[in-house]
């Protein structure tokens, strides 16, 4: 997408309309630079990581629920894609790796539509995964701002890593940002019509991976050891590696 040289009248109007859309993401990937000091997680996080998600967001009409406008975010599903060395648009047919869907926080919970869930992101290449909590810390209530919550776009917002896979990519994540997300609100009241309707609601975002010290250590040496196993376990060594182990076994 193509920005125009915008005049201030344009940029208080864009302002006004998008609060959160951050035109210098269309065509690239938030650095820690992009994130505002109200989501930014603690000073001791470090940034490792961006993923661009494209997917949806699936509400569930209940006139009686008061909360969240009569709708009930049911499922949330998104494919994910690299953004490190990777040039927009990032969500190229066949590149995704990883997902993000929903789960109940509590696997105890065994009644229908469990008022807590989890989001969980999950990465294909090594099969690792990180599930969050609640947001410690949103853009919808900040002062002086139009907010997102206005019936067009999701919020921004902060979210601890409460669950995770014990080795892999994502057990290191500590923390997850959710910036520069695009459309996916929770549908009007009015259209809460019948009870059970679905609504379908497409979104965008990126998600931002942070980790601490100890993370950073440990990124570093499964980076190394990772690869190691993408040079050797190639078919043909495989092959070459089948060949000597039957040369033993049979000589």
């Amino acid at each position: 997408m193509k920005f125009l040289s915008a005049t201030t009248t344009v940029l208080l109007s864009v302002s006004a309309v998008l609060a959160d859309f951050l035109p210098q993401l269309a065509n690239r990937a938030p650095t820690q630079a992009d994130v505002k000091e109200r989501i930014a997680p603690p000073a001791n996080a470090t940034l490792f990581d961006v993923w661009y998600a494209k997917g949806n967001r699936i509400y569930q009409c209940n006139p009686e629920l008061t909360g969240f406008l009569h709708w009930y975010n049911v499922q949330t599903h998104a494919f994910l894609y690299a953004t490190n060395g990777e040039e927009a648009p990032f969500d190229k047919p066949g590149r995704e790796i990883g997902q993000i869907a929903a789960a109940p926080l509590n696997p105890e919970q065994q009644m229908a539509n469990p008022i807590d869930t989890t989001p969980v992101i999950y990465a294909y290449t090594d099969g690792s995964w990180a599930g969050t909590t609640r947001p410690t810390a949103t853009t919808t209530k900040e002062e002086d701002r139009i907010e997102r919550g206005d019936g067009v776009h999701l919020d921004d917002h902060v979210v601890p890593v409460s669950k995770s896979s014990t080795d892999g990519y994502l057990s290191h994540a500590k923390y997850i940002v959710r910036l520069g997300s695009m459309n996916g609100a929770v549908p009007a009241p009015e259209e809460c019509v019948r009870k059970g309707l679905l609504i379908n609601q497409p979104f965008t975002a990126y998600f931002m991976f942070y980790t601490d010290n100890e993370g950073l250590a440990l990124l570093n040496e499964e980076r190394a050891e990772w690869e190691r196993m993408v040079r050797e376990y190639t078919p043909e060594n495989l092959a070459i590696q089948h060949e000597a182990n039957e040369e033993r076994e049979h000589p």
